[in-house]
C-alpha cells in the first residue's frame, strides 16, 4: 500500500535532547538547585524539522503530580516571537480548576495559575522562571508559538550570543482596575468559533458527545494574539467540521487522556480527512495542515476515555477559504 502523502504531517513523538542540550539542562539544574517531586512526561514536538515547512512550535509535556519546594524549571527570558504557555485540568467534573498552583513571572509580576489557562508572552516581553509548585492531579502543559523553530535570548547568555538576537521591544501596558499590568495575557475563559444560527444557516445538531470547551484565544480576545481553541471530549460520537481550508497554518492536536501507564493511547475511534486522504489517528498527535490544504470533518466514534482536541492557527481569527 503507498505511502499517504500527508502522513509525514501527523506527529506521534517528542523530540530527543542532543548531547550538547542535556549537557546545558545538567548545568542549569546544578546552577539553581531545585527540590521538586513533580514527575512528567513529555509527549510531543511540533517544529519544522518534524515536519517540513511547519510554521509552528509546540511542546507538550504531561505532569502527572508532585510538588516544588525550591528552586525553578526556567529561567528569566524573552522572544522575537508571540508565545503562548498553557495548562489544561484533566477533571470531568470540573474541567476549568487545575487541582494544581502554578507559579510564574511576568514582567516583574509574580502570578499563581490554578485554572485551566492560556498565558499569552507578546514579543519582547519578559518572562519566567516557572514553577510547578503544586500538581494533586494530572495536568497537560504546552508551550506554543507561530514559528517554525523555538528560540530566545536569556540573561545567562554570553553577551556576544544575545546580541545577535534582535528583540522587539515590549512596552508594558498600564496598570488595571486591580493593580496589575499582565494579568490581562492570562486567559482562563473559552470564546465560541461556531456561527450563530439564521434563517440561512441552521443550528447544528445536537452532538453525541460529553464535551467541555475550555479556553480560547485569538486578537480579539486579546490583540496580538494568534488563534487556539482547547476541547476535552470525555465520552461518545462526535462529528466536527465541514470540509475547507485556511489562508494560513493550521496545526489540530489529539491528546489521549488514558492516564499515566498508556500516556499516548486514544480510548476510540478517530478519523480525519486531509486533502482527499483518510486518516486514522491511534494515538496522541499533533497534525500540521499546510495553507490552502483542504481537511476535514473530523469524526470521533465509540470514545471511552477522554480525547483533549484543539486547533491552532497562524492568524489573528479563526477564517476559511470561500469556496
Amino acid at each position: 500500500m503507498p505511502q499517504l502523502r500527508y502522513a509525514k504531517n501527523i506527529i506521534t513523538e517528542t523530540r530527543e535532547y542532543s548531547p550538547e542540550e542535556m549537557a546545558k539542562i545538567k548545568k542549569m539544574l546544578k546552577d539553581s538547585p531545585i527540590k521538586s517531586t513533580v514527575e512528567i512526561t513529555r509527549l510531543l514536538w511540533m517544529d519544522d524539522e518534524k515536519v517540513k515547512n511547519a510554521n509552528f512550535y509546540m511542546e507538550c509535556i504531561w505532569l502527572w503530580g508532585g510538588k516544588t519546594t525550591s528552586g525553578t524549571t526556567e529561567e528569566p527570558h524573552v522572544h522575537a516571537f508571540p508565545e503562548v504557555i498553557g495548562f489544561i485540568s484533566s477533571d470531568p467534573d470540573n474541567p476549568g480548576e487545575l487541582d494544581a498552583r502554578m507559579e510564574i513571572i511576568l514582567g516583574d509580576e509574580t502570578h499563581f495559575l490554578t485554572k485551566s489557562c492560556l498565558v499569552f508572552i507578546p514579543p519582547g516581553m519578559k518572562h519566567c522562571p516557572l514553577t510547578f509548585r503544586e500538581v494533586n492531579r494530572p495536568v497537560f502543559f504546552f508551550t506554543l508559538a507561530p514559528i517554525s523553530r523555538y528560540g530566545r535570548r536569556s540573561e545567562k547568555m554570553k553577551p556576544e550570543e544575545a546580541a545577535k538576537i534582535e528583540i522587539p521591544r515590549f512596552r508594558a501596558p498600564r496598570k488595571d482596575a486591580n493593580g496589575s499590568r499582565y494579568a490581562r495575557y492570562i486567559i482562563t475563559k473559552p470564546k465560541s468559533h461556531v456561527p450563530k444560527a439564521s434563517k440561512n444557516r441552521p443550528a447544528p445538531p445536537k452532538p453525541k458527545a460529553k464535551t467541555s470547551h475550555l479556553v480560547s484565544l485569538d486578537s480579539s480576545v486579546l490583540p496580538g494574539a494568534f488563534y487556539a481553541d482547547f476541547v476535552w471530549i470525555w465520552s461518545g460520537d462526535l462529528k466536527m467540521a465541514d470540509t475547507h481550508a485556511h489562508d494560513w497554518d493550521e496545526m489540530i492536536g489529539f491528546i489521549g487522556g488514558c492516564g499515566r501507564k498508556d500516556e499516548r493511547a486514544i480510548a476510540g475511534d478517530i478519523a480525519m480527512k486531509i486533502g482527499t486522504e483518510q486518516h486514522k489517528i491511534t494515538k496522541s498527535s499533533l497534525v500540521y495542515v499546510p495553507p490552502g490544504v483542504d481537511h476535514c470533518p473530523i469524526e470521533f466514534k465509540n470514545i471511552t476515555k477522554p480525547v483533549l482536541l484543539f486547533t491552532i492557527g497562524n492568524a489573528k481569527q479563526w477564517t476559511q477559504v470561500k469556496k
